[in-house]
């Protein structure tokens, strides 16, 4: 069982995805609808961290550090579109919030491609500017130390 208080920083970015995959997997809350195998894949991954990562379980430790670095206040601009293969979709939205250390805003633009199968995201592949995450929490060595260490992820 997850305890979602870890989480508190990720929480607007967590109702979004449990809204938008609302009837097309199974579980009410977020980790619970990823599968166990889940494979994350970051393209613009910043230095430090991994460009994915494989697993529910590193997931979940990978995520317990983002509240180290950046706290979000709101999420914005959310849309959803299908695709031709009905078991994927794309998600599209804005984070909002601050570095929780530099205390700098941060406003973030996303573009997820998620795989559904047997009612889990089994394959989430994200698209962000890393550069923002770095200006937001003052250089890429603080996304590093705090998220993905190494026995955590797989290069």
């Amino acid at each position: 069982m997850v305890d979602y208080s870890e989480f508190e920083a990720l929480a607007p970015f967590l109702r979004l995805v449990e809204e938008s995959l609302a009837g097309l997997v199974d579980g009410d809350r977020y980790f619970d609808l990823f599968a166990e195998d889940i494979v994350m894949e970051f393209i613009y991954a910043p230095p430090g961290t991994p460009p994915s990562i494989r697993g529910r379980q590193t997931m979940i430790d990978a995520w317990r550090g983002y509240g180290d670095i950046i706290s979000l206040d709101r999420m914005s601009n959310e849309k959803i579109y299908r695709t031709t293969d009905p078991d994927v979709l794309i998600l599209e939205y804005e984070s909002h919030g601050k570095g929780v250390v530099t205390g700098r805003p941060y406003h973030q633009k996303y573009l997820s491609i998620v795989t559904i199968k047997d009612r889990q995201v089994v394959y989430w592949r994200d698209y962000s500017n890393p550069l923002v995450v770095s200006e937001t929490i003052g250089g890429p060595d603080q996304m590093a130390h705090a998220m993905f260490s190494p026995q955590e992820s797989e290069s």
